[in-house]
């Protein structure tokens, strides 16, 4: 056993299951064992390294960043996977209709089942024709049909490919008309296509309005709110209160007391902590949310974060900055 698989032996079962079925989606023929071993080894790397230099240049937590780099190894790793898979997939079912009555015609004309599947395997179905052909050898081997139209779905990530071939083997085994049941299918997923697109075309305003409120207008309020407390703090410090007026302040109501002077105990680095992790908790949920939105899957939004993480964050310290030099010279000039 090599130390890859050891290593890998330590890893939960259920995480190297999700890596093997990524890994077989997307056609990579290695070692599933060997290959969570190698991430595990080479993330624990990474993340040590992350770890010292965050602790020695920053003062981070060594623990909180050796965590977040491992599993933001291995997650990034899986999530590349996942979208290699995912590509494959959709390009898959858009052309699964036009492979379906393709098979249906080559039926009709006279050709048997495994034929058919081998003369619709044309290059411009991607990885679909070479799944097409495998299949194909299948059934001239002795496989049955159903078999081996089964393993199409273990292959490529698709739900439509999936409930596609799970319809086409019920009809088989009921013993329906295939040609006719390709033809139908494939006129369905061709509709369901039309579908989806119509519904991408009406909620892209929504889109836009999300990004625009996570992008534009959070940073904007944020750095604005940020700068006038900040100077709200800096001229009511220099408010000079007795020792009198304080304990009168303390008996004062639980509004007067919220409204006065020595009870505010904010700076405004506080508030500019307070509006970064706003900030990034923001991103994150409209990332997520418009992955939801625009492809029907949270996980399609994680490719939105950075974007929305990196243009907040700079616009917010841009109207900070920007904000703060006419202020600035606003008070000057007064």
């Amino acid at each position: 056993m090599s130390i890859y698989q050891r290593i890998a032996s330590l890893v939960p079962k259920r995480v190297t299951n999700a890596f093997q079925r990524e890994l077989r989606y997307v056609g990579i023929s290695v070692n599933e064992t060997r290959f969570v071993g190698f991430v595990a080894l080479f993330g624990f790397g990474i993340a040590i390294a992350v770890a010292v230099n965050l602790y020695l240049f920053f003062e981070i937590s060594p623990i909180i960043s050796f965590a977040l780099a491992f599993l933001g190894f291995g997650g990034g790793i899986y999530y590349w996977l996942s979208q290699m898979a995912d590509n494959e997939g959709k390009g898959v079912e858009k052309t699964l209709p036009d492979v379906l009555e393709l098979i249906s015609s080559n039926i009709k004309s006279g050709l048997t089942a495994e034929r058919a599947l081998f003369a619709s395997a044309r290059p411009e179905f991607g990885v679909l024709s070479e799944e097409l052909k495998n299949a194909s050898k299948e059934i001239m081997s002795g496989e049955r049909l159903e078999n081996a139209l089964m393993v199409l779905p273990e292959k490529i990530k698709s739900k439509s490919l999936e409930r596609a071939i799970w319809l086409l083997v019920q009809g088989i085994k009921s013993g329906g008309e295939i040609a006719d049941l390709l033809l139908q299918l494939g006129s369905d997923l061709r509709e369901e296509n039309s579908m989806k697109e119509e519904i991408s075309a009406n909620i892209s305003m929504y889109v836009i309005l999300i990004f625009a409120a996570a992008l534009l207008g959070a940073p904007l309020l944020f750095g604005i709110n940020s700068l006038i407390v900040g100077t709200i703090i800096e001229q009511t410090s220099s408010v000079s209160i007795s020792p009198q007026q304080m304990e009168e302040y303390r008996t004062m109501s639980s509004v007067g007391r919220f409204m006065g002077v020595p009870t505010i105990n904010i700076t405004e680095s506080f508030v500019v902590i307070f509006s970064l992790a706003a900030l990034v908790i923001t991103a994150l949920f409209a990332s997520f949310t418009i992955g939801a939105m625009a492809a029907g899957s949270e996980k399609e939004g994680i490719k939105y974060i950075p974007l929305m993480l990196i243009g907040s964050i700079a616009l917010f310290f841009i109207v900070r900055i920007v904000l703060g030099g006419i202020l600035g010279s606003l008070a000057t000039a007064l």
